[in-house]
């Protein structure tokens, strides 16, 4: 008796993969906007002094994509950030006596630490998701395994019954 695997079935994540071009990456480029958009609007409504935080809020937003999105998606919003803060108005003003370079340097660290941040947590990001979708298809595999098995095992349990009844029924034949 030929026993067939049951019918194959592919993992979640590696179906919830995201195509390049997929229509799912526009809501990751849509979420960055937006967080980086209220950031700015935050600053420039005047709301909130942004001056006064540690560190700049935008930290957050990159770290976030990043850990959301990968390194390709931190990097990205560390770009969009950077484009917004440089064409925003908020770099900082040159003070008289200012080297080029001194400017240069202050101008460029903020964005540079973005850019660090977002490559540092996107590695840390996609190696979880590498990992996890490596569990995800061992568990899949495992699955398949256990399915085969159990089929086979109806089939055993099947053809065990047969010889049974046969054998009873020589013995009553006897």
């Amino acid at each position: 008796m030929n026993v067939h695997a049951p019918k194959r079935v592919v993992p979640r994540i590696l179906l919830g993969e995201r195509a390049p071009g997929s229509s799912n990456q526009w809501v990751g480029v849509v979420e960055g906007a937006v967080l980086i958009g209220g950031v700015f609007a935050i600053e420039r409504l005047g709301l909130f002094d942004l001056g006064v935080l540690p560190i700049h809020p935008l930290v957050l937003a990159v770290a976030l994509m990043a850990a959301q999105y990968g390194a390709l998606g931190g990097i990205m919003t560390a770009v969009m950030a950077t484009a917004l803060a440089l064409l925003g108005g908020m770099l900082p003003q040159r003070v008289v006596g200012e080297g080029y370079f001194e400017y240069l340097a202050a101008v460029w660290t903020t964005p540079l630490a973005w850019l660090i941040i977002a490559v540092l947590v996107g590695v840390v990001s996609d190696g979880h998701r590498r990992l996890l979708q490596r569990s995800e298809l061992a568990l899949f595999e495992a699955q398949k395994e256990r399915e085969l098995i159990a089929a086979q095992y109806e089939a055993l349990a099947a053809r065990a019954k047969r010889l049974e009844r046969r054998v009873a029924g020589l013995e009553n034949n006897s």
